[in-house]
């Protein structure tokens, strides 16, 4: 038998727990845009299961079906007035008739085994469709919570009117309708389930965390020095502190802008650190961020850029001193955790977190940067001043949370089994169904 026919076996002999499944992802965002159903479908594809993914709310002339690393995307024909029908109906009520439609449309097309609803803005779509398709929801933020946290970020008008549909107490029902019909709910955190239990006892949760794939980043080397980033070049000698991602106050990026200016001064003179924030496209926040910098006098020290290419992105991560999460603490951020942390210690890069359980506990478990007390400037510069201090520990430290999701906080070794356990469970049955599928505790 030649090399190529034994290594054929060898991958048709691997267990397919998931063989003969088909799955119906139903989302808002397609793949590009929704990082988490990637590595979901990556999963459920490599254990054997046919996966689809039902993209609803664009507008479209045409039906349009395409492949996408091995799942099927369906985008169904929605002129321009549905469209802003449906996220009108999907915003205020919660559930929409055009994606209804789509919906049923969807499942006689593939007869799915389970539906994976994304979030709340689909998931009464999906109920209300009444398919008899078990349906899984994906619980991907606290959106009683979150959504008040992002309208801090809406102009005015906006965010009164999103805070007249959108508040919290009839957040809080819709959701608990929602878990209360779901066969299983997915949460990204230990917290998330605890959260969730209390509000349903009887739900079946399986948490699948938000971690990346031991491969994350292979296709894009690690690079160290700082020639690769244009703006570094300009501080050379300063401690680079680079932050990636939204815009919101919930995200705390004003308070690592005070710590700034408290830095104990020598002879004279603040420590020189340098603070790079990506994403900063325009809001009521991100104005009134760099009205914050220009008060404070760090306008050289703090730089806003509003839109960069991914490839920069990457770069000028790989050529930070320190990246940062530096979130405030309320009921989103006590409970969720955000996939750039894991992609920040998959680079090999020190984080300096707030104290948000999931976000410390993580950094404290892995010996891989610095902690400080969510939304209290001064105990940011106290951590900021410490990594100063230890300056020559950085790259041990970034290497200590490489080697965190490389051999123990990664897809492969938590998430993955879950989630391949879930749909095992809800599809073929169990006679020991658990109530709750939890990930590795840090």
């Amino acid at each position: 038998m030649n090399e190529s026919a034994k290594g054929a076996d060898s991958e048709d002999s691997v267990p397919k727990p998931l063989a003969g499944i088909r799955t119906l992802h139903v989302t808002l965002n397609g793949p590009a845009h929704n990082p988490r159903m990637l590595k979901e479908n990556r999963t459920y594809i490599e254990a054997g299961a046919e996966v689809f993914a039902l993209v609803v709310g664009e507008q479209r002339d045409d039906d349009l079906r395409e492949d996408v690393d091995g799942a099927r995307l369906l985008f169904y024909r929605l002129p321009r007035v549905g469209a802003i029908r449906a996220k009108i109906a999907s915003q205020t009520l919660f559930r929409s008739r055009d994606f209804r439609r789509h919906i049923k449309r969807a499942v006689a097309e593939v007869q799915p085994e389970a539906i994976h609803a994304h979030d709340m803005f689909v998931a009464g779509s999906v109920f209300a469709a009444r398919t008899n398709v078990p349906v899984i929801l994906d619980l991907h933020e606290n959106f009683p919570a979150v959504t008040e946290q992002y309208r801090t970020a809406y102009p005015a008008l906006k965010r009164l009117l999103f805070a007249f549909f959108q508040y919290r107490g009839r957040m809080d029902r819709i959701e608990r309708r929602h878990i209360a019909r779901a066969a299983t709910v997915f949460t990204v955190t230990e917290e998330a389930t605890d959260r969730v239990l209390k509000k349903c006892p009887q739900a079946i949760i399986a948490t699948i965390p938000n971690v990346e794939r031991r491969d994350f980043g292979s296709d894009t080397p690690r690079t160290t020095g700082r020639s690769s980033a244009p703006s570094n070049d300009q501080h050379p000698e300063s401690l680079q502190v680079v932050y990636t991602g939204g815009f919101e106050v919930l995200r705390g990026l004003h308070t690592v802008v005070r710590a700034l200016a408290l830095l104990p001064e020598a002879d004279g003179e603040r420590p020189d650190v340098h603070l790079d924030l990506i994403g900063a496209r325009d809001s009521d926040y991100v104005r009134w961020l760099r009205r914050e910098v220009d008060k404070l006098g760090l306008s050289k020290r703090v730089t806003l850029h509003e839109w960069i290419r991914q490839v920069e992105v990457t770069s000028r991560i790989d050529s930070a001193d320190l990246t940062l999460v530096p979130h405030e603490a309320n009921d989103q951020t006590n409970a969720t955790v955000p996939h750039k942390l894991f992609q920040y210690m998959a680079r090999g890069k020190p984080v300096l977190v707030s104290s948000c359980p999931p976000l410390a506990k993580h950094i404290r478990a892995a010996d891989s940067g610095f902690v400080f007390t969510a939304g209290d400037e001064r105990d940011c510069a106290r951590a900021i001043t410490e990594a100063l201090k230890r300056r020559g520990d950085l790259e041990q430290l970034g290497e200590n949370g490489r080697r965190y999701v490389t051999e123990k906080m990664n897809w492969e070794l938590v998430s993955e089994p879950a989630l391949i356990g879930a749909l095992v469970n809800l599809t073929i049955g169990s006679q020991a169904t658990p109530r709750s599928t939890s990930s590795v505790e840090a």
